[in-house]
């Protein structure tokens, strides 16, 4: 689990805007989606070092960025509904370069300065729109055993509402590109 999170902090330095040549970055990009604006995006990642998948969220005007570990899970959760509507979406989301002092500083684990949020998201699907609901809710550690806790901080709401609401559309990207995943 270390490893990972500083192979992704590794990608965050070189991923901020820097004037770096695309072999220089410690991931490859395999599908992106954004608005015509490109004012966020929701990236599908792979590590040059060992393979591994994940997602990187991130908007103009929102600091730090968040970094999800692929799933096929995570990846499809939207196209999963039972009996009872859709299942709660619940996911760790890694938020690097983060400063302490903030909303939401006793949810979840610190590594330093990464802040590792899990989360817990109730949504709906329209039209295969992505429709979230307003409050997202974490806990105490990784695993909490309740999400009984508010997200409040309006830089993670943002980004966990990019990452749900542009996941039909990468879903789209990935399609149209042959992408296999796992």
């Amino acid at each position: 689990m270390m490893k990972k999170i500083f192979l992704l902090l590794v990608l965050i330095f070189f991923a901020a805007p820097v004037e770096a040549a695309d072999d220089d970055l410690p991931f490859d990009t395999l599908a992106l989606a954004c608005p015509a604006d490109e004012s966020s995006v929701l990236a599908l990642i792979k590590m040059k070092s060992d393979g591994s998948l994940g997602f990187m969220v991130a908007e103009k005007n929102v600091e730090p960025i968040g970094l999800v570990f692929y799933s096929r899970k995570v990846y499809d959760f939207y196209l999963n509904k039972d009996t009872y509507g859709y299942p709660p979406l619940i996911f760790n989301m890694i938020i690097p370069q983060q400063q302490r002092g903030q909303l939401d500083d006793n949810l979840g684990e610190w590594n330093d300065n990464v802040h590792i949020l899990p989360v817990y998201a109730l949504f709906d699907v329209q039209d295969g729109q992505v429709i979230c609901e307003k409050s997202f809710t974490s806990g105490k550690g990784l695993n909490p055993s309740h999400y009984q806790a508010r997200i409040q901080n309006p830089n993670h709401v943002r980004l966990i509402e990019i990452f749900m609401t542009y996941m039909p559309r990468l879903h789209e990207i990935v399609k149209s590109q042959n992408i296999s995943l796992p």
